[in-house]
């Protein structure tokens, strides 16, 4: 019997970066059912579907951009902690921003961690093994 692969949803407008979390889960042998939105309404509409039930099961981890066109991440993390469905999913914000306020901010809404997106590809790759101790904590 096989096991089952971890569902990660990733909220993330820059393709580039998008390509770079596929590229950091391949380095770090991370097999995953890899589910990417790009923009925060899309992400507040999968959580509606989720807690209406129309939708899958909650992702195992939440990749979460703070800067997003149309719904903010904080936004969306305030939605995910209050959702019936998956308030308790662990979220991993990913962001170019590197200011305490807005890492204290994601703390205090309740993400897992908070990932600072680096300006090179080896520091990058880095983000691999942090989802993946993540992911072997939501098992």
């Amino acid at each position: 019997m096989s096991e089952k692969r971890p569902f990660v949803l990733l909220v993330e407008d820059n393709p580039a970066d998008a390509d770079l979390v596929e590229e950091a889960f391949a380095e770090a042998n991370i097999d995953c059912q890899l589910y990417i939105l790009r923009d925060g309404a899309q992400a507040i509409e999968f959580i509606e579907r989720l807690d209406s039930g129309l939708s899958q099961a909650c992702p195992d981890l939440v990749l979460l951009d703070l800067n997003l066109p149309k719904v903010g991440g904080e936004a969306i993390l305030e939605r995910l902690r209050s959702s019936p469905m998956c308030k308790s999913v662990k979220v991993l914000i990913v962001s170019s921003s590197d200011a305490p306020t807005d890492r204290k901010r994601a703390m205090e809404l309740g993400a897992s961690e908070y990932f600072r997106k680096p300006s090179s590809l080896e520091q990058f790759m880095a983000f691999g093994p942090k989802v993946r101790v993540l992911l072997q904590g939501a098992e």
